[in-house]
Formats: structure tokens, C-alpha cells, sequence
């Protein structure tokens, strides 16, 4: 081995855990206990809530978690900059859960990979759904929301 090949050592005591994120299907992507996810708190909904920059924001340490069947979350007008991780954490199959932008916003690119409409839901729908099923949203332009990333099988309202 050359003196620019050395390996670093490693710091894992198991290959499945990196950093709290543990890829078996019984934490499906997040790790378990009261830290959540990446340290961030849940506030956790029983049933339809309009999501708040000064309650459900990832800048303010936050994510928004739900297990209640036929729940909507709907989303404020765009603010550029803020955050929202929305987390199914229903058993598998026990949950729709339905994000609605602003009747005046949309999702810039839908789930299905096509232009976004203004105010048409994406559906965590409840057949396919599988705990923690999540879509994490960030405002970055006044005309809707981005899906920086999303888990599960999501439609878009048609």
C-alpha cells in the first residue's frame, strides 16, 4: 500500500448503523428512541393540522408525526427557506396520510416526476403504506414546495 492509500479506521461496531440511521425493516430508515430523527422532536397530530413555521419547522428542531388514519397536513403559504419532515409512523397499512400545499402554492415537481399544479395534494396512501413512510418539503421559490426527499409510494392527487 502506497502512502496515499491509507484506509482510515473504522468507527462502525455494526455495518447496518451509520450515524443513528439503521437500514433493517423494523426501523425502516430511523432510529429508534426519544432522540427521533436526527435529533429533532416530534410533534405528533391525531388529526387535520395546517403545519406552522413557529411550531412544525425543521429550523426549530421539529417534525411532524402522524399514526391517525385520514389525516391532512396542510401546508402555510410557501416561506423560502423553511423546512417540514411529515413522518407516517402508522403501523403498515394502517394510515392515509394527505399533504395539501396552499390553495395558491404546489409542489414544483410532483411525485410523479412531472411539473407541479397549484393546490393538488400528494397521498401517502394506505394500502401501500409502510411505517415511517415520510416526505421531507422546503420552500424555495414563492410558487410552491420542493420534495428534497420522500419514502414510500406517494400519488399525486389527480
Amino acid at each position: 500500500m502506497s502512502r496515499w492509500e491509507r484506509r482510515a479506521p473504522s468507527r462502525f461496531t455494526n455495518t447496518l448503523e451509520l450515524n443513528g440511521f439503521v437500514t433493517t425493516s423494523a426501523t425502516k430508515g430511523f432510529a429508534a428512541g426519544d432522540a427521533g430523527i436526527s435529533g429533532l422532536t416530534a410533534v405528533t397530530i391525531t388529526g387535520d393540522t395546517t403545519a406552522a413555521i413557529n411550531t412544525h419547522t425543521v429550523q426549530l428542531g421539529k417534525y411532524i408525526n402522524c399514526a391517525t388514519d385520514a389525516v391532512t397536513v396542510t401546508l402555510p403559504a410557501v416561506t423560502i427557506g423553511s423546512s417540514y419532515i411529515i413522518v407516517n409512523s402508522a403501523a403498515d397499512g394502517g394510515a392515509l396520510l394527505t399533504i395539501s400545499p396552499n390553495s395558491s402554492d404546489k409542489f414544483l415537481v410532483d411525485v410523479a416526476g412531472g411539473a407541479g399544479t397549484n393546490n393538488k395534494d400528494i397521498i401517502n396512501t394506505k394500502a401501500t403504506q409502510n411505517k415511517y413512510d415520510f416526505v421531507h418539503l422546503v420552500g424555495i421559490h414563492a410558487d410552491g414546495w420542493l420534495i428534497a426527499n420522500i419514502r414510500g409510494t406517494w400519488a399525486d392527487q389527480s
